[in-house]
């Protein structure tokens, strides 16, 4: 099923390539795509291998590794609920330039390449409008740049924390989703820069233990980032 409330439209509605675009649209993409669960530790394509599909994250982290010369791994990057990666690569046929492994139990919406090529081509259309959200999500790139570089780290650090407390109100408790030099890399900073923001952010009411996260007060974490902005 690919109606408006399965998971693969949900999913496919929470990543920002697609965020803009009408249901309709949606629904013909859709088609071309499925569900996909993966176990921590799985690989989701391999560097080298000829790209057929890209993938939106729908739960969990997804980590990007890439073989150096001397045939150790390279951390190149992480995804997280709602990102999409390997589209350019998988649009024009070319070959993955890094292993995607599951971080964590992760579930992806794969998404065949050539059914979407094959859509925009029955359907124009979605080519334009996928032209328009590529628009858009190139602009909230370089919004998420500009925020790298006038946040401070303590901030970055504060905000992807409020983002794991899901709205909550009052005291929030929760598990860090991986470990903290992804968190680092996903954040832009060093994991000891990540450490001391950790202590700094005990001043206002966060206690990191390991992977527990404690909260006392969601509301005014987020009126002090406000405050900051």
């Amino acid at each position: 099923m690919t109606g408006p409330d399965t998971p693969v439209m949900a999913a496919l509605r929470s990543a920002s390539l697609f965020s803009g675009l009408p249901d309709p649209i949606l629904a013909r993409i859709a088609v071309g795509s499925r569900l996909e669960d993966r176990r921590a530790g799985a690989q989701i394509f391999e560097q080298g291998a000829l790209a057929k599909a890209f993938f939106v994250v729908a739960e969990g982290w997804v980590k990007l590794m890439r073989a150096r010369p001397d045939g150790r791994q390279a951390l190149l990057t992480t995804f997280a609920r709602g990102e999409t990666f390997a589209e350019a690569v998988a649009m024009v046929g070319g070959r993955y330039p890094a292993t995607a492994i599951a971080a964590t139990s992760v579930t992806l919406v794969h998404i065949e390449a050539e059914a979407l090529r094959r859509e925009i081509r029955a359907t124009p259309e979605i080519g334009f409008a996928m032209f328009a959200a590529t628009a858009q999500h190139l602009n909230q790139l370089v919004r998420q740049i500009e925020q790298l570089k006038l946040q401070s780290g303590d901030e970055r650090v504060a905000e992807f924390l409020l983002g794991l407390a899901h709205g909550e109100v009052g005291e929030a408790e929760f598990t860090l989703p991986v470990d903290k030099r992804l968190i680092a890399d996903k954040l832009g900073m060093a994991q000891e820069t990540l450490s001391r923001a950790f202590a700094r952010l005990r001043a206002f009411g966060v206690e990191v233990d390991g992977a527990s996260v404690r909260i006392r007060d969601v509301a005014s974490l987020q009126a002090r980032l406000e405050r900051r902005a």
